[in-house]
């Protein structure tokens, strides 16, 4: 089964660097249900600090992992319906699947960029 392009525009005139715009929606299928990112919304991809990026490029092959996961982080989902803790734990953990669907090769990068989720998203989450 192909999956959805993720068809973006360059948000030229944000302040805040390299951040994209979705063109054209992209659903997901995940294990807490279908999820939707909608057309117009806007995400910079993996938040790398820029002294990583040789190790963790911001945008690359896992940019659909990372776009769902910013969607999710950004709009609580599935909060409401299984609490704050598991709702962000299912967050990661899907961007983990999606990581390790994608580049199957680098488990080692994959499990990194879970962990920084793991020990780093609670200020995300809450703000």
């Amino acid at each position: 089964m192909s999956q959805q392009p993720i068809v973006v525009r360059y948000k030229e005139d944000d302040p805040k660097a390299d951040r994209w715009v979705l063109v054209q929606s992209v659903t997901f299928m995940t294990k807490a249900g279908k999820v939707t990112v909608p057309r117009g919304y806007t995400t910079d991809f993996a938040s790398v600090p820029m002294l990583l990026w040789g190790f963790f490029p911001p945008i690359g092959r896992h940019n659909r992992a990372t776009l769902l996961h910013d969607w999710w982080y950004d709009n609580r989902l599935f909060e409401e319906v299984v609490g704050q803790r598991q709702a962000r734990r299912l967050a990661d953990e899907q961007l983990y699947e999606q990581l390790k669907a994608v580049e199957p090769r680098k488990p080692i990068r994959n499990y990194c960029m879970y962990l920084a989720c793991r020990w780093f998203g609670h200020r995300w989450w809450v703000n």
